[in-house]
């Protein structure tokens, strides 16, 4: 179904708030498919960043857990 053309000369106050309702019905669809891709673009770097870190602790393998349990144990003193 083909619906008419409206001109300004035929247009009606109701053909005007439809043409106007399937508009916002458009922005309100283009907002949400915004909010979803800008969601997907942070979930994507944040794959990208945990990515990077797992490659750099398997290419250090446990030289990074040593290190970390290092820095955590407490330093004994040398002043006696």
């Amino acid at each position: 179904m083909t619906s008419r053309r409206h001109t300004a000369d035929s247009i009606t106050d109701d053909d005007l708030d439809a043409l106007y309702e399937n508009a916002n019905k458009g922005w309100r669809r283009g907002d949400e498919w915004k909010e979803r891709a800008l969601a997907a673009e942070a979930a994507v770097e944040r794959a990208s960043r945990l990515a990077r870190r797992w490659a750099i602790l398997r290419a250090y393998g446990g030289a990074a857990v040593e290190l970390r349990k290092a820095l955590a144990e407490p330093k004994e003193s040398t002043n006696k």
